[in-house]
């Protein structure tokens, strides 16, 4: 794509007038577990290590009364339909026990209020997960107001019959670097400091949860008529880890300010305690879980990960026995499927999504035809990058927000990518990719047959915003360079502190989980036999539609657990109505 004569002058102008708070370009550390299965030379991943906080300086318990936000607040005073971005600057943090810096972004998000008195109704925040992948599913296909499915609305956008509005407001947000989101650079014409990026500094589960709090926080801020009401997040996938790190962090804020947990971020702290004395102000020091679950006691998790390594190890194990779908697959396609059995070295997970593939199976909808969920949901995608439909799935102006404009964005030192290559309509493999864990590199093979196969359309958005620089796009629905970091991190989404958090979080969050059973990546029977495998669970059990895990201590947790006998790893996809009423009786 050549770039307009437009952008030059503006990208000349950026670099003269760059934006203030200039973000680092030296390559920031990674600290590998001690059971981490790779390592790599990359140098955007790898550096050297910084020193530990000192106990003295974080014993936070409450912000000064007289500490203003480090961010501008802009009120909205009605609720309306809504779209924009929410500014994340630099901020310092300590994971596992190395200091680092997360760069700077804008965030962006898509608001619809309740049909009927939203100042009364929870707010639903929706995100998909990848790690890497925009929230355009969920937005997509049959939660909001307007709905992109084929099935609904042929090949324009059509009004959504199941769309949440009616029991709730609706937040929609793109992670980092993917969707709409962007990161800023001083200089990003730099391809080294561009590079630099994509580093664990910015791609792990908490740098990543931490960016979701502060902009639900910020947007809360921005929206007083609903800043103290109940919100609901609903995390797909991927999105269940980041859900599980949010809840931890919000409800034991108090300990994470005492540097008692594996991450630090004073600044966040600092600023959840802020929000919770301003809608309570009876609450003093940090606030309690009991306080936080007030405002954040529920959370609905589609076909999450939350176990990590163990919820894989769990799920391929039950994929084995003797009605485990695959042998649906085996008696339909006439292809032997083999176990593992107690063959060394065999993962049995692994084997089962591999025998899925070469039966020519979508392995996140095994009764359907390989990739069929990617192909039907760039269908809808495509919707979303043709003006108009991308102003009537919003429901409000894009014209008026100023980031979707060229110029602003070399203002502002947008980028998406770190080489000039990256379009990520345009995927290819990488040898880089070899040292991720196995499903992983099975998922990124996957989708790169299917996007070769089946490029996602360019959409006409640079006709109404203007031409971009190579390195920068409107919309990226899939990164596989932030994957590819996040399982870098010293905490990946494989790390069993994922299923430690998320068994802490259910004893006092009000918890919904979707079964669905057609999809193999996520093989939802291995959430609560994984929960089997942690210390500090007695037992298990499972009902129909919920299971109960028992703790040593005498403690039990409810999860409520529907089952779709007709549902892909995306639920919102194939049972939405289900969905919908399943929810809104769960509430």
């Amino acid at each position: 794509m050549k770039k307009s004569l437009i952008f030059l002058v503006f990208a000349a102008f950026a670099l003269i007038f760059a934006v203030s708070c200039s973000n680092t370009s030296s390559k920031p550390s990674v600290i590998t577990d001690s059971d981490m299965w790779a390592n790599d030379d990359d140098s955007s991943v790898n550096d050297e290590d910084t020193d530990t906080p000192e106990d003295s300086e974080n014993d936070t318990d409450t912000p000064d009364e007289d500490t203003a936000p480090d961010h501008d607040v802009v009120i909205v005073e009605g609720l309306d339909y809504e779209s924009g971005f929410i500014y994340l600057e630099e901020n310092e943090y300590f994971l596992s026990s190395r200091n680092d810096k997360s760069g700077r972004a804008k965030i962006w998000y898509n608001f619809q209020p309740a049909d009927e008195n939203p100042e009364e109704k929870p707010l639903f925040v929706f995100y998909n997960g990848g790690p890497g992948s925009a929230s355009a599913i969920v937005f997509l296909y049959n939660t909001a107001k307007k709905t992109a499915d084929q099935a609904f609305s042929g090949e324009g956008v059509a009004d959504n019959a199941y769309n949440w509005n009616q029991i709730g407001n609706l937040l929609y947000i793109d992670a980092r670097q993917t969707g709409f989101s962007f990161g800023i650079l001083d200089y990003p014409t730099d391809g080294s400091a561009r590079s630099a990026y994509f580093s664990t500094s910015n791609f792990n589960v908490f740098v990543d949860a931490a960016d979701f709090i502060r902009v639900i926080f910020r947007f809360l801020e921005s929206h007083p008529k609903i800043k103290s009401n109940p919100v609901i997040l609903s995390g797909e996938s991927y999105g269940g880890t980041r859900t599980t790190a949010i809840i931890n962090i919000l409800l034991n804020v108090a300990d994470y300010a005492e540097n008692n947990r594996v991450f630090y971020d004073e600044k966040l702290f600092e600023e959840i305690a802020r929000h919770f004395k301003e809608i309570d102000p009876s609450i003093t020091g940090m606030p309690s879980k009991e306080d936080v679950a007030k405002q954040f006691g529920r959370q609905i998790m589609i076909q999450p990960l939350v176990m990590g390594q163990k919820q894989m190890d769990a799920a391929g194990g039950l994929l084995e026995q003797s009605d485990s779908p695959l042998y649906t697959i085996q008696n339909e396609t006439g292809l032997e499927y083999s176990k593992c059995g107690f063959t060394p070295n065999c993962s049995k997970y692994n084997n089962a999504i591999n025998y899925v593939q070469n039966a020519d199976r979508d392995i996140y909808s095994y009764r359907r035809p390989y990739n069929w969920l990617f192909d039907y949901t760039d269908a809808g995608t495509a919707k979303m990058l043709q003006m108009p439909m991308f102003e009537e799935l919003i429901m409000n102006d894009p014209t008026k927000i100023s980031e979707l404009h060229a110029e602003t964005r070399a203002i502002e030192g947008a980028f998406r990518y770190s080489d000039d290559n990256g379009f990520s309509r345009n995927l290819t493999w990488s040898d880089k990719f070899e040292n991720l864990p196995e499903i992983e590199k099975t998922i990124i093979k996957a989708r790169t047959r299917q996007r070769n196969a089946h490029p996602l359309s360019s959409g006409n958005l640079d006709s109404f915003f203007g031409e971009l620089p190579l390195y920068d796009e409107y919309f990226v629905d899939l990164s596989y360079s932030i994957t590819y970091t996040f399982y870098y991190a010293s905490v990946s989404p494989y790390s069993d502190v994922n299923g430690e958090m998320f068994l802490e979080n259910i004893r006092t969050t009000k918890t919904f989980i979707t079964q669905a059973e057609e999809d193999i990546v996520i093989y939802a029977k291995g959430i609560p036999e994984a929960a089997k495998s942690f210390s500090n669970v007695s037992s298990v059990d499972t009902e129909e539609n919920s299971f109960t895990v028992h703790f040593k201590d005498g403690e039990s947790a409810t999860v409520t657990f529907p089952f779709y006998p007709e549902s892909s790893h995306s639920v919102s996809v194939n049972q939405p109505e289900k969905f919908f009423n399943d929810v809104k009786n769960w509430l």
